[in-house]
């Protein structure tokens, strides 16, 4: 039986522990690890919330929320989602993911034991009024963005858009955690970039179907990134499971939104990424976790993922 929500929208075994006109903070006990997630209600009909967790576990099936759209940003670690249909999402750092409520997955989970990142809970109807009170006229229609961008499936995710990478890292290093008027100022921002670009980002979104073969390629995944260090040739797999390797492709594409080997180069990357901020671990040590010998070419494979160099994106994102 999916657990009631919390004030509308959070998880149900959330405990709230500071309340202000404009804030709140609750806090979720697992069985290994917690969570915390501060929320700001900085426009009516719309709520962005940090969020921080430390632990494997995850949340079990939540009541739906027909009306409400939630826009997911992660900074670092990695979170995992089973929707309805029984296809597994993923969000790795610097992802960006847009959902409908009232359509919830059925269980999350942190396998990384490690996420922050942001998120924007929004009413499109409300939303869309009081955008229009603050920009003018010229607003952007978020009832119908959302309802172009979610009308096909439930989820869809974006993989490392540079805009909107630029917009969710200042709402990140933003000063002062209240400062609502800026966090008002980079909301819209948002809503005008997604609405001013939305046949885009629907081309560059990977959306998930159910579709025939999904269980095997999904499985061929599953070998491919089970030990970052080996590399198994596709033939190799293609063979393992009676598949041919064009067939593979194209239903890993389907399924991934990339090719097999984009897909394990983002893996290592993002298993680089979690190394480098959560660990005391060099730079040769973190490339050679991840099957690189060469410390060149993991620098370089590293910055064509996150545009910073190793080094660099540990001083940024250092996860204390």
């Amino acid at each position: 039986m999916a657990l009631p929500r919390k004030d509308g929208f959070f998880p149900g075994e959330a405990v709230l522990l500071k309340r202000s006109e404009h804030t709140c903070v609750y806090r979720m006990g697992f069985y290994e690890g917690y969570g915390t997630m501060t929320a700001h209600k900085i426009l009516p009909g719309i709520t962005l919330i940090f969020n921080e967790f430390h632990t494997p576990c995850g949340f079990p099936e939540e009541a739906r929320c027909p009306g409400l759209v939630e826009i997911n940003h992660c900074q670092a670690g990695r979170f995992e989602c089973t929707m309805r249909n029984g296809r597994n999402v993923s969000l790795g750092p610097q992802d960006f993911a847009i959902s409908d409520m009232g359509r919830p997955p059925f269980e999350c989970r942190f396998p990384q034991g490690i996420y922050k990142g942001i998120s924007l809970v929004i009413e499109p109807v409300t939303a869309e009024q009081a955008v229009e009170q603050m920009v003018g006229d010229d607003a952007p229609k978020l009832t119908e963005l959302f309802q172009s961008l979610l009308h096909v499936q439930s989820f869809l995710l974006l993989r490392s858009e540079p805009e909107i990478q630029h917009i969710f890292s200042e709402l990140y290093d933003v000063p002062f955690k209240e400062n609502l008027a800026y966090f008002r100022l980079k909301t819209a921002e948002l809503m005008f970039f997604l609405y001013e670009r939305q046949k885009v980002v629907q081309s560059k979104g990977i959306y998930y179907h159910s579709k025939n073969m999904d269980d095997r390629v999904r499985e061929i995944g599953a070998r491919l990134t089970e030990n970052l260090r080996v590399h198994i040739p596709l033939s190799e797999l293609a063979k393992a499971y009676k598949i041919g390797e064009t067939t593979i492709k194209k239903y890993f594409r389907q399924i991934y939104g990339e090719s097999p080997y984009s897909y394990l180069k983002r893996r290592r990357m993002e298993e680089a990424a979690f190394l480098l901020t959560t660990s005391e671990q060099s730079i040769a040590q973190v490339a050679e976790a991840v099957g690189y010998q060469n410390t060149s070419k993991f620098s370089s494979a590293f910055r064509s993922i996150y545009a910073l160099s190793p080094m660099e994106y540990k001083k940024e994102n250092r996860f204390d």
